[in-house]
């Protein structure tokens, strides 16, 4: 077994495969530098458990997620307490650490890792040969971790769905509120997010379209002039905390019309996508890792239904994904006229 990806979801299923009995060697380089929206909710904790994970969360110094604060379908910020959630608080993670110790646990259970870019992906006769700058490897079964990216995707050729575009431009500044919630916030441009990190400071994100996102980066005072000019989020993310350059990455929704093969399968981004506002990134990550190497066990055992069946399950998941997150952006009334928010109903009206 070959892993491309060694983020959340590739250094997970590299262990599990290889807690299986099933030799894995791990191709890839872990993630570095500052990312959107690191958080996890509640309802990761059963998974992380049944995972043998769980003590990752402490070794990486997550921060306790009480609750949110939100202005969205009004101009009133609404509060919502986790303690009150059946599944318990959630939780800020500093995702290169988080995405580390995930890498240490499965290079502890004898998960062979390979610090290396790949470059080339090549379908044998039988089995495939992966090329990185460390060398080629060959392998019978591949799992692309590689994030949107999607190398297999890119080889193959595979069709994948593309939601409406989503552009997240972020910044991180040193924390000094005392109130730790996470804060969005709707504006005509798209919406707000900020959050604590570990290590004392905080990121501010702004979801917008692609065109706004491009103006943002040629010209980062137009984002500063957003912050400062947002009702409730400028309080938590004052303009004279020094802000780090801006940063843009794609956020928006998308999957494979199929996450797997006679001879592959995608877990985590590769596979299927999440809109931000769904704060399932991290969860899914764990969630097709755990599930996609149950599958592959399950066909390396001559069950040739248990891929199908993992690739069912991601179908359905994104479906509630895609009720819930039309859902909120239809709520959402307040700028009828603004180009980013028309987007979002008119996607869910051809829906």
């Amino acid at each position: 077994m070959l892993v491309i990806g060694a983020g959340t979801a590739g250094a997970v299923i590299a262990r599990q495969l290889h807690r299986a009995g099933l030799a894995t060697l791990l191709v890839g380089r872990p993630g570095a530098g500052l990312r959107p929206g690191e958080s996890l909710p509640g309802a990761a904790r059963p998974l992380l458990r049944d995972l043998g994970l769980l003590s990752v969360l402490d070794h990486s110094a997550a921060l306790p997620n009480l609750g949110n604060l939100v202005s969205w379908d009004s101009d009133t910020l609404q509060p919502t307490d986790f303690i009150q959630d059946p599944h318990g608080l959630g939780w800020h993670l500093d995702r290169p650490r988080f995405d580390a110790c995930l890498l240490e646990a499965a290079r502890s259970d004898g998960v062979l890792h390979i610090e290396a870019q790949v470059n080339r992906v090549q379908r044998l006769s039988e089995g495939w040969r992966v090329g990185t700058q460390a060398g080629d490897f060959s392998a019978g079964f591949v799992v692309d971790a590689s994030g949107r990216h999607g190398v297999l995707r890119r080889r193959l050729g595979l069709a994948r769905i593309c939601d409406t575009p989503l552009v997240a431009v972020y910044a991180s500044a040193r924390d000094a509120h005392e109130d730790h919630r996470t804060v969005l916030e709707a504006t005509p441009e798209g919406w707000w997010y900020s959050a604590c990190l570990p290590g004392g400071r905080r990121i501010a994100v702004l979801h917008t379209d692609a065109g706004n996102a491009s103006r943002l980066i040629h010209t980062p005072s137009l984002w500063h002039q957003g912050l400062a000019g947002t009702r409730y989020l400028q309080h938590w993310c004052r303009a004279s905390e020094g802000w780090s350059p801006l940063s843009a990455t794609g956020a928006g929704g998308g999957a494979l019309c199929t996450a797997q093969g006679p001879d592959w399968l995608a877990v985590g981004d590769a596979a299927l996508a999440f809109d931000p506002l769904s704060s399932q990134g991290i969860f899914n990550a764990l969630y097709t890792a755990l599930r996609g190497a149950q599958a592959v066990v399950a066909h390396h055992r001559g069950d040739q239904l248990g891929a199908q069946a993992y690739s069912g399950q991601l179908h359905q998941v994104r479906e509630h994904y895609l009720r819930r997150v039309r859902y909120y952006y239809q709520a959402q009334t307040r700028w009828p006229q603004a180009h980013f928010w028309r987007l979002r109903r008119n996607e869910a009206l051809r829906a």
